[in-house]
C-alpha cells in the first residue's frame, strides 16, 4: 500500500445499525474524532503481533461487562443473543482508549467509565434508538472514547469482515501503524449541530 493513500473501511448500517449509530456519533461529536477524514484524524491500525487488542479492549469494556452492568434496557435481537459491550474506536487501533500512551495511545483513558455511554434498545422490528445512558454522569462532549451496551451480534458482526478483507493481504495488507478512515454514508445528512438525534431511514 502506498504510503500517501489512506483506506477507508465503510460500516455495515443495513446488517449492523446500533454498531454503526454508536461509532458515528463518537467520531462525529467528540473532540478527537477518531477516523474521520473531515477531520483529518484518522485511524491508526494496531496489528496483533504488536498488541493484542484484547488488552485495550479489557480496559474499555472488561470481561463481561455487557452481562452484568451493560444497561437492562437494552435490546438483544432475539432469545440466543446476549448483551455486550462495544467500544469505539476500535481496540485494534491506536485511537482505542484502552492504548496506553506511553506505546503511541492516541487517547487514553484510565476505564471505561470515562467514555460517553449510551446503550440500544429496539422500538420496534427494524427501528433501533441510540439513548445516553443515564446511570452514568451527564456526558460533556469532551469525552476521546465511546462504550455501548448493545446486541452482542451486531457488535460482533460489525468488525467481521476487517480483518478478512479490508486489512488483510488480498486488499489493503494494513501494517503498524497504518492510517484509514472510517464512513457512515447513510448517516451523511446529521447535523453536527444537534448532539442528541439523527434518524436514519432504514436501507
Amino acid at each position: 500500500m502506498f504510503a500517501a493513500f489512506k483506506p477507508t473501511w465503510v460500516m455495515n448500517f443495513k446488517k449492523t445499525p446500533v454498531a454503526v449509530a454508536h461509532a458515528w456519533l463518537i467520531q462525529t461529536k467528540l473532540p478527537n474524532h477518531p477516523g474521520s477524514k473531515a477531520a483529518n484524524k484518522p485511524m491508526k491500525y494496531l496489528p496483533a503481533s504488536v498488541r493484542d487488542s484484547d488488552l485495550n479492549r479489557k480496559v474499555i469494556c472488561p470481561d463481561g461487562w455487557g452481562k452484568t452492568y451493560g444497561n437492562p434496557d437494552t435490546s438483544p435481537i432475539d432469545a440466543s443473543d446476549t448483551v455486550s459491550c462495544d467500544e469505539f474506536a476500535y481496540a485494534a487501533s491506536y485511537n482505542s482508549g484502552g492504548m496506553p500512551a506511553s506505546l503511541g495511545g492516541l487517547s487514553e483513558v484510565d476505564t471505561g467509565n470515562d467514555c460517553l455511554q449510551t446503550y440500544a434498545t429496539r422500538i420496534e422490528q427494524g427501528v433501533w434508538k441510540l439513548y445516553d445512558d443515564i446511570r452514568f454522569p451527564a456526558l460533556t462532549w469532551a469525552e476521546v472514547c465511546g462504550r455501548s451496551s448493545m446486541s452482542n451480534y451486531q457488535n460482533t458482526q460489525s468488525m467481521q469482515p476487517f480483518s478478512g478483507t479490508f486489512s488483510s493481504p488480498s486488499k489493503y495488507r494494513l501494517l503498524n501503524g497504518d492510517e484509514y478512515w472510517v464512513a457512515f454514508p447513510e448517516f451523511a445528512h446529521c447535523s453536527t449541530a444537534d448532539k442528541l438525534t439523527c434518524t436514519v431511514p432504514q436501507p
